[in-house]
């Protein structure tokens, strides 16, 4: 059933199409915009060819340049961000540390401050 409603529809949009093309070719002010259209993009893509086989050492050599600036950009960029992760760590280890020293002289202070007994068999 999709089949059938996709050819339908295909019909439709390649019937359209030519009586749109039909319709614009019946004016001449239009047939005469289209053609000229037609020659600018001639001319164009034409002058781009002859452009790339007069110049394609040039392209060549710029091109390399691009690609070898781009991979010694994408090297600098590894190794920051191997940096950046071996400071993390860095920072990570270095702050567990921390902690663990304040616990200890937290657990120092409140040694510390607990009352001594007195025993009383000291001195004998």
């Amino acid at each position: 059933m999709e089949k059938k409603q996709c050819n339908s529809v295909c019909k439709g949009i390649i019937i359209g199409s030519a009586v749109a093309v039909a319709a614009l070719l019946t004016y001449p002010k239009t047939r005469k915009k289209i053609v000229e259209g037609a020659e600018e993009m001639r001319h164009a893509a034409q002058g781009a060819t002859s452009y790339i086989k007069e110049n394609r050492e040039e392209l060549i050599e710029k091109i390399r340049d691009t690609s070898t600036q781009i991979s010694d950009a994408l090297k600098s960029v590894s190794h920051d961000v191997k940096q950046i992760s071996e400071s993390a760590q860095h920072i990570k280890t270095s702050s567990i540390e921390v902690i663990d020293a304040a616990r200890d002289a937290v657990e120092d202070i409140k040694k510390i401050k607990e009352p001594k007994k007195e025993d009383p068999f000291e001195g004998i």
